[in-house]
């Protein structure tokens, strides 16, 4: 090659400068266009006392576990609400970040335990695998309500997992029982994206890398269904259907700080 056909150093400085700088400007843009979203759902009023079940079926096993009624369970230390599900809705295909485009390679475990589901909700992604697991001395069975694919209702194996998948979004959380035993009752959540989050043990949930915009989120409680209303920072907004519109800004955290949701809310179990 002649020295007139070799580049300059001049020349390879610029155009490796040029390309290092469309490098990090595409991971900024990357980095910029999600956000965060998180809060804490706080019960209204005294917290409700703890409320034991009347154990019939399998006593001998199933008695000995101290089993409560599940379907409202609030802190006593600060009045969290355990279980309220917040998802993402969209008739439109939702943007998801690339971390999380791949499902996971574990299967998420609805696990028949001391004669109760474990966990008590679980979210899962059309077509992910899920485990209905039977940890149990006791035969447990899995009843899943779905509306938009096939119910079913099958005994689980003790010994090895019964293995579902779900092709299609449900609008809303389906319910799951054991047919055998009447108190035995758990939610799955099932979606075409990641955006789901259920409060923990202290009421808070936060949800990641969501695309940034406009965004309507439901918020979803067993006892009511769509959780209709809240106070925040004092002031009151309304939740049609549990539909909230929030703005999710980019490279950020939208924070939305303590939710009360008044306790008349939760009186009735459905």
């Amino acid at each position: 090659m002649t020295s007139q056909s070799k580049p300059s150093s001049k020349l390879l400085s610029v155009a490796a400068f040029s390309l290092l700088a469309c490098v990090i400007l595409e991971s900024a843009n990357a980095q910029d266009a999600w956000g965060n979203l998180k809060g804490r759902i706080v019960y209204g009023g005294d917290v409700p006392e703890v409320v034991a079940l009347d154990i019939e079926r399998d006593a001998e096993v199933c008695g000995k576990h101290g089993l409560t009624d599940e379907s409202l369970v609030v802190n006593k230390d600060n009045r969290g609400i355990r279980y309220v599900a917040i998802w993402l809705e969209s008739k439109e295909p939702v943007p998801v970040h690339p971390d999380l485009q791949t499902l996971p390679d574990k299967p998420p475990v609805l696990d028949n335990k001391n004669c109760r589901f474990e966990p008590h909700m679980q979210a899962l992604r059309t077509n992910q695998l899920i485990h209905f697991t039977n940890s149990d001395s006791v035969a447990h069975n899995a009843a899943v309500y779905v509306r938009r694919t096939t119910p079913f209702s099958e005994v689980i194996p003790q010994n090895q997992p019964l293995e579902k998948k779900f092709a299609k979004a449900e609008t809303l959380p389906t319910r799951v029982d054991c047919s055998i035993h009447a108190w035995m009752k758990a939610w799955l959540i099932i979606l075409d994206h990641p955006y789901v989050a259920i409060t923990n043990e202290s009421g808070e949930f936060e949800l990641k890398n969501i695309p940034a915009g406009d965004w309507k989120f439901r918020f979803w409680h067993e006892r009511p269904g769509y959780v209709p209303a809240a106070t925040r920072d004092g002031n009151p907004a309304e939740l049609a259907k549990g539909s909230w519109t929030l703005s999710v800004k980019p490279g950020e955290t939208t924070e939305l700080g303590e939710l009360t949701v008044d306790a008349a809310v939760f009186a009735k179990k459905k």
